[in-house]
């Protein structure tokens, strides 16, 4: 069953809906501190239901944009290039062995010569929902798919590519529906490595606590020799769904944990590991359904820096127009000295869940909200901030449920670009 809301709880096998090109530009103030232009995008061939921004990426000049209700939820994911300041649509992805209710696109990741898209509800060997991953690479200006990627013991409603994660050496994927033992959706999460041409799976992490139903996985980030896998339904000193982040560090060739992170001030329902982030040695992680100052649901994210090897909580994160059931943290980026922060059910001028974005800014370690993003076109239940991609001088925030030339729900995606520095 799908939900028209991006952000809930995992139980069982069941994932979240994070829930010509059409450009349009807008150069506008968002504070005193900075302008930046709005570019708005569309796929070409959208259509209703599409879903397009249900996931976003960014390398470069390279962005890619899922939308995993495409062609009855078999789905899709879009290249974008950048050219003289204007994204343009480059390519349409598709996998090759697509069906209705795949939702290929629902994650995506992104390298200058690879793409990894997500499936995670396709079935496979007609074990419905065990989901896939599909790569794909760059030859010239045109992308291939290269291979299909499934989980060796991949099980019913496992979720295979709920999350996904690309560095230069291994690709992770989260599978958080999957049995582990006898516990259901503990959740795991896989690694594959390059040999050759060919990614072969290596290994399977999973946490060494874990327990029924924590969705281990259901988000990842990985840097190096790191990989931070979200669990955001674990229970925590007696208080469910309060969630947690476990470390993993490549030792000796061997991904070993050798961590779990955990808010300081963590509260039954918090969901704190929902989503992940990893740059320069610095962890981000959101906990969307935490209250605050009493607004339950309004959400925080908490920075996590290295100190003597370890991650160490540092700084919690709030919006500073924060109210109840706004979902900060549904959404994170990282990157340097910048975070992005998606807010995506935020009321905006009586607007009920259009959604927002906060940019904060870190100055001699300590992070301060620099901006806020709101799409100038937006209105009810746009839900803008559902997927983030962040890169110096852009910021990508998707927004999947708007409705487009009368089709509801085609989704719509927004780059915010300050091109007089290299950030935001």
């Amino acid at each position: 069953m799908k939900s028209i809301f991006q952000s809930r709880f995992h139980i069982g096998g069941f994932g979240r809906r994070v829930a010509s090109c059409a450009v349009a530009l807008c150069a506008f103030s968002l504070s005193a501190r900075a302008s930046y232009t709005e570019e708005k995008v569309t796929a070409s061939d959208g259509a209703a239901n599409s879903y397009f921004g249900s996931a976003a990426a960014l390398n470069g000049p390279t962005a890619l944009i899922g939308a995993d209700g495409e062609n009855s939820f078999q789905g899709a994911a879009y290249i974008f290039n950048e050219v003289a300041g204007v994204w343009s649509e480059g390519q349409k992805l598709t996998a090759s062995d697509g069906l209705a209710g795949d939702e290929f696109g629902y994650r995506v990741a992104l390298r200058p010569e690879t793409a990894v898209v997500t499936a995670f509800s396709a079935t496979v060997n007609g074990v419905v929902a065990q989901g896939s991953a599909y790569v794909y690479t760059k030859a010239g200006d045109t992308w291939s798919e290269s291979q299909k990627l499934t989980a060796s013991d991949g099980g019913l409603f496992d979720n295979f590519g709920a999350s996904v994660a690309i560095s230069s050496e291994a690709i992770a994927i989260g599978a958080n529906g999957a049995t582990v033992g006898q516990n259901p959706a503990q959740g795991a999460v896989y690694v594959f490595t390059k040999s050759g041409s060919t990614w072969v799976q290596t290994q399977k992490l999973v946490a060494n606590d874990g327990a029924a139903f924590d969705n281990f996985g259901l988000s990842v980030a990985m840097e190096g020799p790191t990989i931070v896998v979200g669990s955001p339904v674990a229970m925590i000193d007696g208080k469910f769904g309060q969630g947690a982040v476990y470390r993993f560090a490549r030792i000796n060739g061997t991904w070993t944990q050798v961590q779990k992170l955990v808010a300081d001030d963590g509260a039954s329902g918090d969901s704190f590991g929902e989503s992940v982030a990893l740059n320069n040695q610095v962890a981000l992680v959101g906990a969307y359904n935490a209250a605050v100052s009493g607004h339950f649901g309004q959400g925080a994210a908490y920075i996590f820096t290295r100190s003597a090897g370890m991650l160490v909580q540092s700084q919690k994160l709030t919006a500073s127009d924060g109210a109840s059931f706004d979902n900060f943290g549904n959404a994170v980026a990282l990157d340097g000295n910048r975070a992005l922060i998606g807010a995506d059910v935020a009321t905006v001028d009586g607007h009920t869940s259009q959604g927002k974005a906060y940019l904060f800014t870190a100055s001699a370690g300590s992070w301060a909200q620099a901006e806020t993003f709101v799409s100038s076109d937006g209105t009810t239940d746009d839900f803008f901030g559902a997927a983030l991609a962040l890169e110096p001088g852009t910021a990508l925030i998707a927004t999947p449920h708007p409705v487009i030339d009368g089709n509801s729900w085609q989704g719509a995606a927004y780059f915010e670009s300050n091109p007089r520095s290299n950030t935001p």
